[in-house]
């Protein structure tokens, strides 16, 4: 209670009310000032200071030439390891081969006969007898049946089965012609014979009216009349066979030789097809027991690989890092939450996993399209362009030896800081 009243006693002291009274004249003079300079520099601050609209995603960064990733297909042991690690390697380089019930050798050499065939049917040739004794495992079966279809149309080209027919068509088609012509001949020898006998029967009818000859004597000549009649029409009925035997010859060679073509084509697509069947068996062979480079690039391993040593289905044995990995890109899995708001070459700034950003920087990309329907967990893909390729953006450049993942931030919106605040307040002006 005493501490109250000297509380009261103090503050209405003469020095107390002096100085409430009395205000310093700085405050009043500069205060409002002040304060009016704080809340322009606020307002100046927030015009300049951005607070981008940005969706965060999942990334990827890959190039045009992806480092090829060599995984085993199957259980089986290293036959023979062909480069050392890290090695420069060129397109197709045979790397390593694993065990198979197949002689890898023989494998390889009817691989490269088989890529020199030229595709070229009146050329077709292939050396069955260079090949010897081949021990080819699963491609025995394919190889046979191209051996087979191989030596049927080898036969056909050589024997020809329906020429023997085509050419007996033929020359019984000659044949009838030459007989057509003598034909054509007796039968104007026939039509001379006929109009005299014609002539000579009319002469005997004037006469046997004039009484001068005998009723017999016409009759013979009209029984020779007729005789000639006779003889002119099997004439003209032989000639008409002999046209028919021309047309049955002639359908005779045709259909054989449509036979002989038939033949020719269905051997050769049998052959085509069966040497379509042994490329794709030695295909899956090379793709299972053969580990190959499709680049030119760096041939790394995976693990310390040796030869006898068992490699597992989906192992991963090496990487093959493209010399020429062409222009840099981003794959980018984002929710569907805000999707919308994203368009094309809106900016993206990635932070890679395996380079810090806050020491390395962030790389920088562009939005150049999006997916049309999302996948089975509501996510789309979506991909980037990267102009300054893997420039960071300290000015750092990023080796790409391996697959490069992390986040992004794509900004869909480069707004301001004031802008965000009269955002809110149209919110709550609409509320």
């Amino acid at each position: 209670m005493a501490s109250k009243v000297l509380d009261d006693l103090e503050l209405r002291s003469e020095a107390v009310q002096e100085v409430l009274s009395n205000p310093p004249a700085w405050i009043v003079r500069y205060g409002i000032s002040i304060v009016f300079g704080v809340i322009l520099l606020f307002i100046i601050g927030s015009w300049f200071i951005k607070y981008p609209d940005v969706i965060p995603a999942k990334a990827m960064v890959t190039s045009n030439y992806p480092p090829e990733r060599l995984e085993s297909k199957v259980n089986s042991r290293i036959v023979k390891l062909y480069m050392p690690n890290s090695s420069q390697v060129k397109k197709d380089d045979v790397l390593a081969i694993l065990e198979s019930t197949a002689n890898f050798e023989d494998v390889l050499k009817l691989d490269k006969m088989v890529s020199s065939i030229p595709l070229d049917y009146q050329a077709f040739y292939f050396p069955f007898q260079e090949m010897g004794n081949l021990q080819l495992g699963d491609i025995q079966s394919s190889f046979s049946q191209f051996h087979k279809a191989y030596i049927e149309n080898e036969l056909n080209q050589k024997l020809h089965p329906y020429s023997e027919e085509i050419n007996a068509g033929k020359s019984s088609q000659t044949e009838n012609k030459n007989r057509l012509e003598s034909l054509y001949g007796q039968q104007k020898l026939e039509k001379v014979k006929l109009s005299l006998s014609d002539v000579q029967y009319q002469r005997s009818l004037q006469l046997y009216e004039k009484g001068v000859i005998s009723k017999y004597d016409l009759d013979v000549q009209k029984a020779n009349n007729l005789q000639a009649k006779q003889s002119y029409d099997q004439i003209n009925t032989a000639i008409s066979q002999q046209r028919e035997a021309i047309e049955q010859a002639k359908k005779q060679v045709v259909a054989s030789e449509i036979s002989q073509k038939k033949a020719d084509v269905t051997n050769l697509a049998s052959l085509f097809q069966a040497l379509d069947e042994l490329k794709k068996s030695i295909r899956i062979w090379k793709q299972n027991y053969l580990f190959q480079a499709n680049y030119d690039g760096v041939f790394k391993f995976q693990n310390s690989w040796k030869e006898n040593q068992l490699i597992k289905a989906g192992d991963l044995f090496a990487t093959v890092l493209p010399e020429n990995q062409g222009q840099y890109i981003s794959s980018l899995k984002v929710p569907s939450q805000n999707t919308g708001k994203i368009r094309q070459n809106q900016k993206v700034l990635i932070k890679l996993d395996n380079y810090p950003f806050q020491e390395y920087g962030m790389l920088e990309g562009r939005v150049q399209s999006m997916s049309t329907i999302a996948d089975k967990e509501g996510n789309y893909f979506i991909e980037v362009v990267m102009p300054n390729g893997l420039q960071t953006s300290y000015g750092r450049k990023i080796k790409f030896d391996k697959e490069l993942t992390g986040s992004a931030d794509i900004i869909t919106d480069e707004m301001r800081l004031i802008e965000r605040i009269f955002y809110q307040f149209r919110k709550l002006v609409q509320r």
